[in-house]
């Protein structure tokens, strides 16, 4: 975890030094905040039998710095999250999060210098994010790091070209992860062929390394995109892969990244698939295959969405194949009941299935949450969620019952 720290602290501190020369051009904004909570968790390790009871006092004080101009931007923010637990069914705990992107552009808008660091606690299984309803069931600590360097070319006929190169190097603490590192070059060419119409081709080299294996991968595309309107798009990105492992194993296969929306008015809707490859703490390589779909719409005093999604998780390169395939449903709202007071809901439910999965296939989640904003700094939140993680739809035999109970004060300058 401390070298964790020193890594971000660092690359901060590289970051401010790079800030030091254009800052009287720049506009600072510097925004602490604190938020005191208390939770109480009737089930705290997810456990099917011998449920722990605990009730969790939270402190999490955090301090954000942006800054814009003078040929630069920059984000910056720390915080701490201090956890207390009544029961001792754990000893107290105190994490770091941490997190900064600059960008920096010289000449003219020719040279460009992208940093990024971010320190925080993600879920050990890629196909199922658990880290927003537990404080520590299935979870890892991760650092990733970032440094890109790229030219952009004005080219005649509208056209631009972007080259460049990037380093990231991913770790992970306090649980199971294979760390990483990249090297990746390529360049972007892209042109507009009218108002809200762009054509795009594209090639990256990518050598990604961990201590027990490495593989080289290769990626052309071309694509097309077409904006005619406020929330009305459509666009399309087809290519091809090429990946070969230290190891001597070798695949080659296709990706694409298609989409849509439209805003119709009463409602807006957005369809899409796309192949990607997804940082997995558990490989070194997981491509991941997904088909989406939304609908939101807008009232004069909240909104409400719906979501569905299929996604295969592919881990390459591992000693069993593991395939991972999960369909996930979802509604969520928000309504102001009045000013300052808002009521939100949700409701979701996935089935994830796979070769090694070992857990249970059904995930249902719903909760209700009540914001009420006691002054422009200050709100006071309350929020329920049941989780449940079962073997069968319709049975609660042996399965995984949480109930969470969150009321806390959010403060900021």
């Amino acid at each position: 975890m401390r070298t964790a720290i020193l890594t971000v602290a660092s690359t901060a501190g590289a970051l401010a030094l790079l800030v030091a020369a254009p800052a009287r051009a720049a506009d600072f904004r510097f925004t602490p905040s604190i938020i005191l909570g208390e939770e109480y968790n009737d089930n705290l390790f997810q456990s099917p039998r011998a449920q722990k009871t605990d009730f969790v006092t939270r402190v999490q004080p955090n301090l954000a710095l942006s800054a814009r101009g003078g040929g630069f931007k920059t984000d910056l923010s720390y915080g701490l999250d201090y956890r207390y637990y009544a029961k001792n069914s754990r000893t107290y705990e105190l994490d770091h999060r941490a997190s900064m992107n600059g960008g920096f552009v010289f000449f003219d808008d020719f040279l460009h210098l992208d940093l990024s660091d971010t320190y925080s606690r993600v879920s050990s299984n890629v196909a199922r994010d658990v880290v927003n309803e537990s404080l520590v069931v299935n979870q890892t600590l991760q650092n990733n790091a970032q440094i890109s360097p790229y030219l952009s070319w004005h080219l005649p006929g509208d056209s631009t070209l972007k080259t460049g190169y990037r380093y990231r190097d991913t770790r992970y603490w306090s649980g199971t992860g294979i760390d990483k590192t990249e090297h990746d070059g390529y360049a972007e060419w892209s042109r507009e062929l009218s108002q809200g119409l762009v054509l795009s081709a594209a090639y990256s080299f990518a050598h990604v390394a961990s201590s027990t294996d490495a593989l080289d991968r290769q990626e052309v595309y071309a694509g097309l995109r077409y904006d005619y309107g406020t929330g009305n798009f459509l666009y399309g990105k087809f290519g091809y892969d090429w990946q070969s492992f230290d190891s001597g194993v070798n695949s080659s296969d296709p990706f694409w990244d298609v989409g849509a929306g439209r805003d119709f008015g009463v409602l807006t809707a957005a369809v899409g698939t796309k192949v990607q490859y997804t940082e997995d703490p558990q490989t070194l390589s997981t491509r991941n295959v997904s088909h989406y779909a939304t609908l939101s719409r807008a009232f004069a005093r909240g909104f409400a969405s719906f979501n569905a999604s299929y996604s295969k998780y592919e881990k390459e390169q591992v000693l069993v194949r593991d395939v991972q395939r999960k369909v996930l449903l979802g509604l969520s709202g928000r309504y102001d009941l009045r000013d300052g007071v808002a009521l939100s809901l949700n409701l979701s439910g996935d089935r994830l299935d796979g070769d090694l999965v070992g857990e249970r296939p059904y995930h249902l989640v719903g909760g209700a949450g009540l914001d009420w904003a006691l002054s422009s700094q200050a709100v006071l939140g309350t929020n329920y969620t049941h989780i449940s993680y079962r073997n069968h739809l319709d049975s609660a035999a042996d399965s995984v019952e949480v109930n969470r109970v969150i009321v806390e004060l959010r403060l900021t300058r």
